[in-house]
């Protein structure tokens, strides 16, 4: 009896513990059932739900025949029709491209009546939403007539799973010279290894002027291949197929309805492929690839760990956070070698090469989020830039694959490698950066020769002169700071008078940045809400969208309007006015309209943070809510516009958290409100940055205090060293001014 007393106390002790220990593993498990990979593969969102790891090189995902706008990614949530899984694919962009090496499992043999394109064609199979599924590293679907394909992936390989109904052909397709006329086929090349093994290339051209995608795909069964392009004939072992463009028919016979393939790719040579799946996937188990995915993405989402009641809340956040990672993507292959953009085949040793590099987009938030989730990688990235910067002699503006696309406007490398000097990530050769970006912001490119010879961009010489001054004077502001933390003093002048140049475009009669002429005289006629694709003074914006992107000098913006209750005034307007563009051709990527407010565009996405600058803080409290709830939803339709490799995820991510890099390179965050009650941001080894509110209803959403640490902040903004440090930043939240 005495020894059952002791026993039980034990026992009740021992399960308790186990309990506790249990319950934040159960919540770290939970935080990646939170993804909806399906949210924004509607509307104009532009994102596909298939198979990746945070930052990976390779994409598997389903693609649509359909080759629209709404199709840059190759999947749109209203279509019905898979035509493909194919190995690489955009999250997001305003451009299609990728999508290369198409597979496609069949149940019929090729029909030599047609040709074999138009046989591939006949395979596309019919699917429901009911049948698809999605998760972080891995998406599934059984289409109508009853293959099921899996989906999972490594950081360069992937690992492709087929269930054939009993009693038809077990068949795959692979498309190696289309990509949903996105891109020209240059050449394609197949050879059969064995059996078992196939190895080969695609090269094309498109938005990357020069792509080349380097494949090994192994088979889990023995299998006869039969390749051509006007014709399928039988591929021996050792032999190879080459031309401007190839189909294959995969016989794997009918020993087993159960096929896998495991498939890698490069962009130097067929050996970094080989060497990618010796290295990641020695295996046959698709099983593991999905846990160790799976496993992946917890170990980076659990870096920030919210807290909340509501459900949709957390997935919406979630999401953010994995579409935010989804890109740059990895490019070197295991052996190091890339691609690069002068055509030549480089090598990295001490980091990996990134590609997809949307700068315009994503300088304003995604690596903002990178200098406090993924140091290292932010430091790899910049020497990823460093390394065009030797190739190419300039730094990226959009580098797709290994090319320099010069899409879009500014040169927004230079911020990147600017605010994660200032904030203390120094993996990378700081002097050669400075190098680098002064050599690029003095180039003569897309009107910088203008910007220097009048100290702005006349529109007569120049289209988008407006927005390209405006950006040009940012990164002038950036190139300075850079050269004040170096030591360059007279640069630093230099760069910072030249920063000023936006002002130059203010016209004070109307309020806003206009067009002007090498004469000085401004254009008209002159309508504010006018907008042309590209094609006027604006970036798919119009003047009450452009005319705040002075992030640099909020405050000389200010003064230009005669002062805080001007600038306040002109805010107001600009959140209340009618939601309405004119111009027959204005861009499809305006969207998100709150008045002439358009979130669905990157210039805008500081724009609600200016209140805290003039004193009206519960505006942009107010404001941010409403972008917050009703601009992002857990639906696929739930982004407003394109997602832009991450930016309009890292937009909400920020926002959510209760701050926001209006000014990225400035080492500070403005202060917005937060959504959920707890934020936990790991900064460190043992350093968190825990974010407190008291939102005990949605309604509570205005800011009556802010404590750092327990001190009263009066002030609306927070350091970068603040959150890194790590602390306590607590919110007392009210539903009423």
């Amino acid at each position: 009896f005495y020894k059952m007393k002791t026993v039980y106390p034990f026992l009740f002790f021992s399960f308790c513990f186990t309990l506790l220990n249990c319950q934040p593993k159960e919540q770290e498990l939970k935080i990646t059932e939170y993804i909806n990979p399906f949210i924004g593969t509607a509307n104009h969102g532009h994102c596909f739900p298939g198979a990746i790891v945070p930052f990976g090189g390779i994409q598997l995902s389903p693609d649509n025949p359909r080759s629209g706008w709404d199709w840059c990614s190759g999947y749109h949530y209203t279509d019905s029709i898979i035509s493909s899984f194919s190995l690489t694919h955009l999250s997001g962009t305003g451009i299609g491209d990728l999508q290369d090496i198409r597979f496609l499992p069949v149940i019929s043999r090729p029909d030599t009546s047609i040709s074999p394109a138009e046989y591939i064609q006949s395979g596309y199979a019919r699917f429901s939403h009911n049948n698809e599924h999605a998760e972080p590293g891995y998406y599934s679907v059984v289409f109508d007539n009853g293959i099921k394909t899996e989906l999972s992936v490594t950081q360069r390989c992937g690992i492709l799973y087929y269930q054939y109904p009993d009693h038809t052909a077990h068949a795959l397709t692979i498309d190696l010279s289309t990509a949903r006329n996105w891109d020209n086929t240059i050449e394609t090349s197949i050879r059969k290894i064995n059996n078992r093994t196939l190895e080969g290339y695609r090269k094309s051209r498109g938005w990357a002027s020069d792509q080349r995608v380097y494949f090994v795909i192994e088979f889990s069964q023995d299998c006869q291949v039969l390749a051509g392009k006007d014709n399928l004939t039988p591929l021996e072992n050792g032999q190879r197929f080459t031309g401007t463009g190839c189909y294959l028919w995969i016989d794997f016979g009918d020993k087993t309805n159960k096929i896998l393939a495991k498939v890698s790719i490069s962009s130097a040579n067929t050996e970094g492929a080989l060497a990618n799946l010796e290295k990641e996937i020695s295996h046959w188990s698709f099983d593991k690839v999905k846990k160790d995915a799976k496993h992946n993405w917890k170990r980076e989402l659990q870096k920030i760990k919210a807290e909340s009641d509501n459900e949709d809340n957390l997935t919406n956040f979630y999401t953010a956070l994995y579409h935010a990672y989804t890109a740059p993507y990895t490019f070197s292959d295991v052996n190091g070698n890339y691609k690069g953009p002068d055509g030549e085949i480089h090598s990295v040793r001490n980091h990996i090469q990134y590609t997809v590099f949307s700068l315009w987009d994503t300088y304003r938030a995604s690596h903002p989020l990178f200098t406090i989730t993924q140091r290292k990688r932010a430091g790899d990235m910049i020497n990823s830039m460093l390394k065009h910067y030797d190739a190419y002699g300039l730094l990226p503006v959009w580098e797709l694959a290994g090319n320099e696309t010069n899409c879009m406007i500014g040169n927004h490398a230079v911020p990147v490698i600017t605010e994660a000097w200032l904030k203390g990530i120094r993996n990378f050769d700081g002097e050669k950066a400075y190098e680098a970006m002064k050599k690029t912001v003095l180039n003569n490119r897309a009107g910088m020769g203008a910007f220097r010879t009048y100290n702005y961009i006349p529109y007569e010489l120049e289209n988008e002169s407006v927005s390209k001054t405006l950006e040009y004077a940012y990164d002038d502001w950036c190139v300075a700071q850079m050269a004040k933390a170096l030591g360059y003093e007279k640069d630093y002048l230099y760069f910072l008078k030249s920063s000023q140049n936006y002002a130059n475009l203010f016209d004070p009669s109307t309020g806003f940045m206009r067009g002007k002429s090498a004469s000085g005289k401004w254009k008209t006629p002159f309508s504010p809400l006018y907008s042309k694709h590209r094609d006027d003074e604006y970036t798919e914006g119009n003047a009450w969208q452009y005319s705040w992107l002075v992030q640099q000098d909020i405050e000389g913006l200010i003064a230009l309007h005669g002062g805080k209750e001007a600038f306040s005034n002109k805010l107001d307007s600009l959140f209340t006015l009618q939601a309405r563009l004119e111009g027959e051709e204005a861009s499809p990527d305006i969207s998100g309209f709150i008045g002439q407010y358009a979130h669905g565009n990157e210039p805008s996405h500081h724009i609600a943070y200016l209140y805290n600058y003039v004193g009206q803080p519960h505006k942009t409290q107010f404001y941010v809510n409403k972008i917050l709830t009703e601009l992002y939803k857990n639906t696929p339709e739930g982004l407003c516009g394109n997602e832009d490799c991450g930016q309009m995820s890292a937009w909400y991510v920020f926002s959510a958290m209760g701050f926001y890099p209006v000014n990225p390179a400035e080492a500070k965050y403005q202060l917005g409100a937060p959504l959920f009650k707890k934020i936990s941001i790991k900064t460190g080894p043992e350093k968190k940055f825990v974010i407190t509110a008291n939102k005990d209803s949605d309604k509570h959403i205005y800011v009556k205090e802010v404590y750092l640490n327990g001190e009263k902040l009066n002030r609306t903004w927070i350091t970068h060293d603040e959150i890194m440090k790590g602390g306590e930043l607590q919110f007392i939240m009210s539903d009423s001014i």
